[in-house]
């Protein structure tokens, strides 16, 4: 994986950037005067900054970290997508192997969408050529003890793989004839023996890449701005918002072109013009418009609108088989902010009678995002009748997303309760991803209560994913009467997880009460993570001391 932390951001939105290691050379200390005018959002002084550093540090391991905060510096700054486009696609050309290259795929997606809408399709050829999803399961193996759950990783993949097609469908629907390819088959994995080589931070690590490329996907598909109408159109429109006149105008030439792609910009610049002849009009099109792209757009700006005078009309397509699967989904992924005793029976009659999993997915997100009890008593229901455990699990997450009183027992009672392992498992890691003192308390429960080894490994990997102290204090009692080596490797590990300095002192404890491979093992991976805290590096001083006696012994 690659050393640099990897940042996150939402495209147009906030930026949110995790944080960096950084080294005391002078190029990463000039480096990180730029990242901080990033991180303060000044955006020509940092693209300023940026051009002078590639400048002087061409050579530095941060070249292509800076070549990518110019490009999105200069895309803050000014409004030309062209040149932003430009930017991005010289930066993969130039950092082929950087990591914040799928990101500059992703923002070359976008701006080669909205250069389509302006007229100018031979970006949308550039897009197809440079889009990609690139998983890179690198394996190391070796005959160490630590085991790996194979299908797992792969299911995660597949999950993801299929999130970010659905959210590629509903980016091919905002422009006309946007033809991105396929995502690509998903990756083959090796063959692993019983005991690879490979820490709980990696396993971490590959879930992410697949999480990160479905968001990715997600935000690209839920970018929208209406670059098909010319920003002078708009400042016009925005100055006529309130003469009855400018409405009647667009409504005359929408009513008599013959040409689909004026009358989808007309629409487009109907969106932010008051009115109930407003939403009639689009109502209308959305009915009688013989072009599907006229129809789509009208749909996707009533949406927009929010009109409750259209709700009814669009409850009506968002169970309708008849229109696409994209345009539904982009409904119900709407119907969180509408009325719940508006939306609630059309999300039930979705995840009752739909065998799309996409649309269910959509619309368990939607009821996810209501977060009230009637919402999370449709997901229970849903979760209870239906069969299929790809679906269950997919409901069983947003359940977990929903912050209400019985969401903590119910997950408890699938982890204990139900037949399917991976279905128990995801329960578990929803309890963890509370990271409260309720959260451990459930876990704590779950691996005491329960005998299967699979759900007690997930309950000690969940509990040290709450990075609490409770989490350390849990772990130390539970080491204290566990004798099992993989479940006491397991625990030593969950220490490490929790970051707390606390768990130094019982991790390297356990390094010294235990022989078994396994356990030590496990021990020098929890200080390494702990490597932040004076105490862990003592201990690995300590370790190191302890293997060199052993080799000087000929016991190694």
């Amino acid at each position: 994986m690659n050393s640099k932390a990897l940042a996150s951001f939402a495209l147009g939105a906030t930026l949110t950037v995790s944080a960096q290691v950084f080294s005391q050379d002078q190029a990463t200390v000039d480096y990180r005067e730029g990242y901080n005018l990033v991180l303060e959002q000044q955006w020509s002084s940092a693209r300023e900054y940026f051009d002078k550093f590639l400048n002087d540090w061409a050579d530095s391991p941060w070249a292509d970290d800076a070549a990518f905060w110019t490009c999105y510096s200069a895309e803050q700054e000014q409004s030309d997508p062209e040149s932003n486009f430009t930017c991005y696609q010289q930066f993969v050309n130039s950092y082929a192997n950087s990591s914040w290259v799928a990101d500059a795929r992703t923002k070359m997606a976008v701006l080669g969408s909205e250069l389509g809408e302006l007229g100018y399709p031979e970006f949308l050829s550039r897009v197809d050529r440079d889009w990609d999803f690139d998983f890179d399961f690198d394996f190391d193996f070796d005959d160490s003890d630590v085991d790996i759950d194979v299908d797992e990783i792969s299911r995660q993949v597949e999950r993801a793989m299929a999130r970010a097609e659905r959210e590629m469908e509903r980016v091919r629907i905002r422009v006309n004839n946007l033809d991105l390819p396929d995502l690509p088959e998903l990756p083959e994995l090796p063959d692993l023996p019983d005991f690879p080589n490979i820490s709980a931070e990696q396993m971490d690590e590959y879930r992410a890449m697949a999480r990160d490329a479905a968001e990715r996907a997600r935000a690209l598909a839920m970018t929208r701005r209406r670059s098909s109408a010319d920003e002078e159109l708009l400042t016009i429109i925005g100055a006529l918002r309130e003469d009855e006149r400018a409405s009647d105008i667009l409504i005359q030439r929408l009513e008599s072109s013959d040409n689909p792609t004026l009358r989808s910009r007309i629409v487009m610049l109907l969106e932010d013009l008051p009115g109930e002849s407003i939403t009639n009009a689009l109502l209308d099109v959305v009915d009688n418009d013989a072009s599907e792209q006229v129809r789509t757009s009208a749909i996707l700006v009533l949406l927009d609108r929010d009109d409750p005078a259209s709700r009814e009309r669009l409850l009506a397509i968002a169970t309708d088989a008849d229109y696409p699967r994209s345009v539904r989904a982009e409904i119900l992924g709407e119907m969180d902010n509408w009325d719940e005793d508006v939306a609630l029976d059309t999300l039930a009659a979705i995840l009752r009678n739909e065998d799309d999993i996409s649309l269910i997915a959509e619309a368990a997100d939607a009821l996810s995002d209501m977060e009230s009890e009637a919402s999370l008593a449709v997901l229970i229901e849903s979760f209870e009748d239906i069969e299929q455990p790809e679906l269950r699990r997919e409901i069983l997450d947003e359940i977990a997303d929903m912050d209400l009183n019985g969401v903590l027992p119910f997950l408890s009672e699938v982890a204990l309760s139900d037949v399917d392992d991976d279905t128990a498992a995801t329960a578990i890691e929803g309890i963890a991803d509370r990271e409260d003192s309720f959260a451990v308390s459930a876990l704590e429960n779950i691996y005491a209560s329960t005998d299967k080894q699979q759900r007690r490994l997930a309950a000690l990997e969940g509990i040290g994913d709450t990075e609490t102290q409770q989490a350390v204090d849990v772990l130390i009692q539970i080491l204290d009467r566990e004798s099992e080596p993989v479940l006491v490797a397991a625990a030593v590990r969950a220490l490490g997880d929790t970051e707390q300095e606390s768990a130094v002192a019982p991790a390297i404890q356990a390094y010294r009460d235990y022989q078994d491979v396994t356990v030590r093992n496990s021990a020098v991976r929890a200080l390494r993570r702990l490597e932040d805290h004076p105490a862990a590096i003592e201990a690995m001083l300590e370790i190191l001391e302890d293997r060199l006696n052993e080799t000087g012994n000929g016991d190694v």
